[in-house]
């Protein structure tokens, strides 16, 4: 049973016209007073079933989820948000936030990626078929830029924003809060920026402070998140894969643990890296050949193989067919 942090719930709430707000907590099955204490968390399902609610009044022009996301400060995220702020860059203020904002969002699953000129942050996890999951995921995207102008500076501005779902009303209030074109239809949920706006200092950036509270939060996901790791090695490999696969030493430092101690707990989950390795491989070679976006070629090599050869092999083996076949079946367009 996946649960979110309650605030999103009571920021949400303050936005909505009175009126609507018993209501809308009585259709999600949500009691007020569970809203007291922002440490509280809620069913996944809940909160966008009060998203849901919370727009019925408002449509065609939704913006509620936007005002949400526009009244968040990195204060309201306590140690997730103070890193954010003391990061010496917003590039720094990303390090590990995939991880960390699970701590509030364990949902969605985040990554940042870098695409030239551009930089893509990216949720690899699509909103669900209702209108409530997707304008969740619009007031998420929302919120991380929120804090990114906390730290940052009122006007950083993304290049665009991109959303695989339709829209869900006007998309007015998303152009208002985010200053840019916003896309619905994409292949991915993203926000695209700059890569001189990322690598600009934060206002307030202190190198031993984050690094304090970096570590903070590692001892405070080791300690809620203690089955996780194996998912954390799957998603970790999967943002390298492109530089190569990565060596298990270096995956055990960018999680903040000792190669020695990552064996071990993947052990006593009956896992091994090498394993995890090849999970990572499967998941994004399946993403990437279903997508269309990339060739055969391109997509070996992003998967870290050297010849297609290979590549072709272990598809067959993940997924029973030759990738052309596989990309066929999903509808995408075929790539030489």
């Amino acid at each position: 049973m996946v649960e979110v942090s309650a605030l999103f719930a009571r920021k949400a709430i303050a936005q909505a016209k009175p009126a609507t707000v018993e209501r809308a907590l009585a259709h999600a099955g949500i009691a007020h007073e569970a809203l007291s204490d922002p440490a509280n968390r809620v069913q996944v399902e809940q909160h966008h079933l009060l998203f849901e609610a919370l727009a019925s009044d408002e449509r065609p022009k939704i913006s509620f989820h936007m005002r949400t996301s526009a009244s968040m400060r990195c204060e309201d995220f306590g140690p997730l948000g103070l890193t954010i702020k003391s990061a010496p860059t917003l590039r720094r203020s990303f390090e590990r936030l995939d991880r960390y904002a699970r701590l509030y969002n364990p949902y969605s699953a985040f990554a940042l990626a870098d695409e030239g000129s551009e930089c893509w942050w990216i949720n690899h996890r699509a909103a669900p078929d209702n209108d409530g999951g997707r304008l969740s995921n619009e007031a998420a995207l929302g919120t991380f830029v929120s804090l990114w102008r906390d730290a940052n500076g009122e006007e950083f501005t993304p290049k665009r924003v991109q959303f695989t779902h339709p829209p869900v009303g006007d998309v007015k209030p998303l152009e208002g809060h985010f200053r840019c074109p916003v896309i619905h239809g994409a292949d991915v949920d993203a926000i695209i920026m700059h890569q001189q706006d990322v690598d600009r200092p934060n206002r307030v950036g202190d190198q031993h402070i984050w690094n304090f509270l970096r570590q903070h939060l590692e001892e405070i996901l080791r300690t809620t998140e203690p089955d996780r790791i194996d998912r954390e090695v799957v998603m970790q490999v999967a943002n390298t894969l492109s530089d190569g696969v990565p060596k298990l030493e270096d995956v055990a430092c960018h999680l903040g643990i000792g190669s020695r101690t990552l064996q071990r707990r993947l052990a006593e989950l009956g896992q091994n890296y090498q394993s995890l390795v090849d999970e990572a491989r499967r998941e994004v070679a399946l993403k990437l050949v279903s997508q269309g976006r990339h060739s055969l070629v391109q997509v070996a090599f992003l998967t870290g193989f050297s010849e297609q050869s290979s590549f072709t092999r272990a598809f067959k083996r993940w997924s029973g067919t030759t990738p052309r076949t596989y990309r066929g079946q999903t509808g995408s367009a075929i790539h030489s």
